[in-house]
């Protein structure tokens, strides 16, 4: 074919080999031509995107995804520094009077190249990606989050969670690169919609609303109105750009996250006010708030075969390594203004959400906010699950600083501050069989307590992949018990608690969320004790739910099970050594099963071929069999079992 015309645009594209790759060729340096008309423009760079759409939806799910013979023939033939070269040049004359039309084409393009990126396998995604970024599109998309025009800055935003959640933008950045888009991202989640709502109200740009809500002709008051939605959707998507870039396989290095919060330490404060943002009634299904705090729970994600408060013989090499790393993250953390009270103020913002008030925003979405796709009841119970993920993201954060206490100067006063949220994530919860239908709020309540993270990279849900979650956390049944028994270690060692007791008025730098009634109640020993014993029940039903998983061949999420109730009781027994024996009646047990819940981890790494996790579970159940009081009864055969285990991963080792 040698006439590429406006008028034939399925002939050019549907064409056969050889002719298509020559009509591509053809295709692309006409598009680049000075003064080629925007509607040319607009139509081709739409018409490959729907290609590229409807390709991805038609084989979402059934087969598995690759590059189909058109994607290739478009790489081969140069689309992405073609439709790169679109997106940010200004070929046409201003003296044209059809700019939107020009827009039009730059969006389709860099559009087309987002949906192209999902089209195909990971190997095609990360050789699209080192081109994309060989063409600069990260800078192109930071810059486009200051166009003039708001569907730009949506695009941009959307593009890079493309980049960094369909692909692995994070794998392949510098720290650099990465702490400037997670600081830009977070800064786009905290404008606020008014540019947006701005953008569709003026007469010079209400056009977008075509581009927005899919009808030419929309009223400028109902495309301002619906807007707001489509900015908080984005808002999901930048928050999903960061999460990307840190949830990746194998999990990054903590001297990486370390290296990115040197770089720009400002994006924890803003990561904190994204988890802070009120859930708007434009958009009541949001869960921007539970993503940054997923965010904040990945720079301080422990490495996979520790588990925080166990020792191992082989604690020397990530002691020098990983540990220093994390708690020099940590000091970054607790050397930002009020950081304390940021973690606070995010526990208290899921406390103090009205769910009827809600409720009430899910049911007139669709009539003040022109929702496409009103959420339904599932998406209701989703708010929960996301709730719950702050909560445990928070309780995590929480424990994990309390092993770092010391090192990063934490006071008495913000450990005392830290006590209530720990202690309220600590009571019993109806489960899911015991919930008074009569009362809602009985079944939402256990949907958000059960709620536990195994994230892994969201490109291996549509290319259906089995990986090892690089994020995963406890429920709040284990998460809340284990925060609070970390913060009461860190006070018995401190040896506070008679001082605590004798205090006649609340200490310096106590939170306003809380008072000194609250503090003295919670160390109380009688408090205490009741806690101590509650919290070895937990151990023991995390340790039947790993054993249930286990049963089910559920091997990675039995082993996270078995690692949360071996953290748990890591924490018992450490505050058992530092209270001179005053609660050892209440925490007899623990140490057993310490040594069943890590030799029991070991197994199900083993079971997976995760021998280094292997190694270092069962080295600590070895290593805490031989403090074990007689009075505890563990068995000599575990320990025997134990020692094997240990063995048969030092093997599989050394034999790599």
């Amino acid at each position: 074919m040698n006439i590429i015309t406006l008028n034939n645009i399925e002939q050019v594209l549907g064409a056969r080999e050889p002719e298509l790759s020559q009509n591509l060729t053809k295709l692309f340096a006409k598009l680049l031509e000075r003064n080629q008309d925007p509607t040319f423009v607009q139509n081709y760079t739409g018409a490959i995107k729907v290609r590229f759409r409807n390709e991805f939806q038609t084989r979402k799910g059934r087969d598995p995804l690759s590059f189909s013979a058109f994607g290739r023939a478009c790489y081969a033939a140069g689309i992405v520094k073609t439709f790169l070269a679109v997106v940010t040049s200004h070929l046409y004359t201003q003296s044209q009077s059809q700019p939107k039309e020009r827009y039009i084409g730059q969006y389709n393009a860099l559009e087309a190249l987002q949906e192209f990126m999902q089209t195909g396998n990971l190997a095609e995604r990360r050789t699209l990606l080192e081109d994309l970024k060989k063409n600069h599109v990260v800078n192109i998309c930071l810059s486009h989050l200051n166009h003039p025009l708001c569907i730009f800055r949506q695009l941009a935003i959307n593009t890079l969670r493309v980049l960094a959640s369909e692909s692995v933008l994070g794998e392949n950045s510098s720290v650099t690169e990465i702490a400037d888009i997670i600081a830009a991202v977070c800064r786009f989640t905290l404008e606020g919609p008014d540019f947006f709502i701005e953008s569709m109200r003026s007469p010079n740009t209400t056009w977008q609303s075509q581009m927005v809500m899919g009808a030419t002709d929309i009223p400028a008051k109902r495309a301002a109105e619906h807007v707001p939605r489509l900015y908080a959707m984005a808002q999901e998507s930048a928050l999903w750009t960061a999460h990307g870039l840190l949830c990746t396989t194998p999990p990054p290095s903590r001297k990486h996250c370390l290296d990115i919060l040197k770089k720009k330490p400002e994006i924890l404060d803003l990561l904190f006010d994204c988890a802070i943002i009120t859930r708007p009634p434009w958009y009541p299904e949001t869960q921007v708030d539970s993503i940054a705090c997923e965010v904040i729970a990945l720079f301080f994600q422990w490495p996979s075969h520790i588990v925080p408060g166990v020792s191992t013989p082989q604690d020397n090499v990530f002691r020098a390594q990983e540990w220093k790393a994390m708690t020099q993250a940590v000091a970054i953390l607790t050397s930002r203004e009020d950081w304390c009270e940021k973690i606070i103020e995010v526990w208290m913002k899921v406390e103090e959400e009205d769910w009827r008030e809600v409720r009430g925003w899910f049911d007139r979405v669709e009539v003040d906010y022109h929702a496409f796709e009103p959420p339904d009841e599932d998406a209701f119970g989703q708010v929960f699950e996301y709730r719950g993920t702050s909560r445990i993201s928070m309780l995590r954060l929480v424990s994990t600083l309390s092993h770092a206490a010391e090192s990063c100067g934490v006071t008495n006063a913000e450990i005392e501050s830290l006590l209530r949220m720990a202690y309220l994530a600590s009571r019993k919860v109806k489960s899911a069989s015991e919930p008074d239908h009569s009362k809602p709020e009985d079944r939402y309540t256990c949907i958000e307590r059960m709620e536990e993270i195994f994230r892994s990279p969201m490109y291996t849900v549509s290319l259906n992949m089995t990986v090892d979650a690089p994020l995963q956390i406890a429920d709040e049944s284990i998460m809340g018990p284990t925060a609070l028994a970390r913060l009461l270690v860190v006070l018995a060692q401190r040896k506070a608690f008679d001082t605590i007791q004798g205090l006649k008025k609340a200490p310096n730098g106590l939170s306003s969320s809380t008072c000194l009634n609250h503090v003295q109640q919670i160390t109380n020993p009688d408090v205490i004790r009741r806690f101590l014993k509650i919290a070895l029940q937990r151990v023991q039903a995390s340790m039947d739910k790993g054993r249930e998983r286990s049963r089910e061949n559920d091997n990675n999420y039995a082993r996270v099970a078995f690692t949360s109730a071996a953290e748990l009781s890591a924490a018992l027994v450490a505050f058992d050594n530092h209270t001179q024996g005053q609660y050892s009646k209440e925490v007899l047990g623990a140490r057993k099963e310490l040594a069943l819940a890590l030799g029991n981890a070991a197994e199900m790494a083993i079971r997976e071929k995760h021998w280094q996790q292997a190694l270092y579970f069962g080295s600590g159940a070895v290593n805490v069999a031989e403090n074990i009081p007689a009075g505890e009864h563990l068995d000599h055969n575990i320990t025997a079992k134990n020692k094997r285990r240990v063995e048969q991963a030092r093997t599989a080792i050394s034999a790599k």
